[in-house]
């Protein structure tokens, strides 16, 4: 099914792109999401994942349709054909 991922901030620099359909299997979830673009892109995963607490949490705003993830079920918030998840980093150039 697919998602569409819109990343901003350094989070765009380094994910390459601002936004981008990808596709995903049903069941998944915030997290595995994450965990799978962040295994196509190091840089990726250097800017957004917190190894210290093992999350993007403290890295990113994450939003699905719009609702911070936080307000639904966390990264386990499972994820729908069409929705669109919005990652948006919490260090801002200047």
């Amino acid at each position: 099914m697919s998602l569409k991922v819109r990343m901003l901030g350094v989070l765009r620099e380094a994910g390459g792109s601002k936004e981008q359909t990808i596709e995903v299997v049903e069941g998944a979830t915030i997290d595995s999401v994450i965990r799978d673009l962040m295994a196509e892109d190091e840089r990726l995963e250097g800017v957004l994942w917190d190894k210290e607490v093992d999350s993007p949490l403290p890295n990113a705003l994450i939003m699905l349709d719009g609702i911070e993830v936080n307000n639904l079920e966390g990264l386990e918030t499972p994820v729908k054909r069409g929705q669109e998840l919005v990652l948006l980093s919490v260090i801002h150039g200047g």
